[in-house]
């Protein structure tokens, strides 16, 4: 949908907002009840669909099957690149609504698919981006609201390890937001002093050659912005989040 109006594909059928779903629900509901009295466990949102089977020989017999009675029955047209046989357990070929499966010692899990991985984090750079001027209790608010949406879907799948390393990523991209903004290095010394860092100390760390990255993983902010102080500003815990969302698992 664009500016509130449909869009239409070179084959004529509307395709964005909340009526694409609904019609492909319209389409397709007779190709739910054809696999359903066949007992083939399927999945599908609107017109994303997962066909589960056994055997690559069966998957690939259940995919002509389909293209056969989606193309000939009903009259639709499969997208025959996209669709292909692939193990649920393949993270790099199967991806469905953003998830893919794992499988280890305790049975199946769900993950985020590690292209959504990528475009949230690149998403939190942008956010977080040392160049755009903003005070950094505006800049950690948007983060946080992108942060509460972003769980709010992906949340159910298992990666407690890699929110971890995302916040300490985080808080390093925010102490870094914090050193670009104090830019001089007499306004540096007098906020170090503030935070509680000796005289001497705060002139030597103040005048340091180190880079904005070196500088926010150093024991110069470390030690004085800290993972306490971050979250008396409004710092957003990815960690936290994450965990509330399991506490009743």
């Amino acid at each position: 949908m664009e500016n509130g109006l449909l869009v239409k594909t070179k084959e004529g059928s509307p395709q964005g907002g909340p009526l694409s779903p609904l019609l492909a629900n319209i389409y397709l509901n007779e190709y739910d009840q054809e696999m359903a009295k066949r007992g083939v466990p399927v999945i599908r949102y609107a017109d994303d669909i997962v066909v589960l089977a056994k055997s690559p020989r069966a998957a690939q017999r259940l995919l002509e099957t389909t293209q056969k009675y989606l193309e000939g029955k009903l009259k639709l047209k499969m997208n025959v690149e996209k669709s292909k046989v692939v193990s649920v357990y393949s993270i790099r070929n199967f991806k469905f609504l953003g998830f893919a499966l794992g499988k280890g010692k305790n049975g199946v899990y769900i993950r985020a698919h590690a292209k959504s991985l990528k475009k949230a984090k690149a998403k939190l750079k942008e956010l977080t981006s040392r160049s755009q001027g903003r005070n950094v209790r505006a800049v950690m608010q948007k983060v946080k609201v992108y942060i509460r949406g972003w769980l709010g879907y992906f949340g159910i799948a298992s990666m407690k390890t890699t929110m971890q390393r995302w916040d300490e990523w985080l808080r390093r991209r925010v102490r870094m937001y914090i050193w670009k903004q104090w830019k001089l290095p007499r306004t540096r010394v007098k906020n170090l002093m503030k935070l509680g860092m000796p005289q001497w100390q705060a002139y030597r760390n103040g005048n340091t050659r180190k880079g904005y990255w070196a500088a926010a993983g150093s024991g110069i902010l470390t030690h004085t912005i800290t993972n306490e102080r971050l979250a008396q500003a409004g710092y957003y815990s990815i960690l936290n989040r994450y965990e509330s969302l399991h506490s009743c698992d």
